[in-house]
């Protein structure tokens, strides 16, 4: 079984209003102590989806992208394609 360094860091009997002075942003405990999910509380950072190929405002803007970079790319293409040919 591990055990825990110095204090014990059991507080599921401690109310709220500690909890926020502990664990906020400014609290008492360094952010070398929390955990990953208490880092992101504390700094307002959402947490990572559990599955990564589900769609999102920034997939769609991708898509959007690549759209207009393929097109792009095939009006370059057929411009040389027709300069090409016209100028046999």
């Amino acid at each position: 079984k591990r055990e825990k360094k110095g204090k014990e860091m059991d507080d599921s009997g401690l109310p709220a209003s500690q909890l926020r002075q502990r664990y906020h942003k400014g609290g008492s405990v360094p952010d070398s102590d929390l955990s990953a999910s208490q880092l992101r509380a504390r700094h307002g950072i959402q947490s990572n989806p559990k599955d990564f190929s589900t769609s999102s405002k920034a997939n769609e803007n991708s898509d959007a992208i690549m759209l207009a970079a393929g097109a792009f790319a095939v009006v370059i293409f057929l411009y040389f394609v027709v300069s090409y040919f016209s100028s046999m």
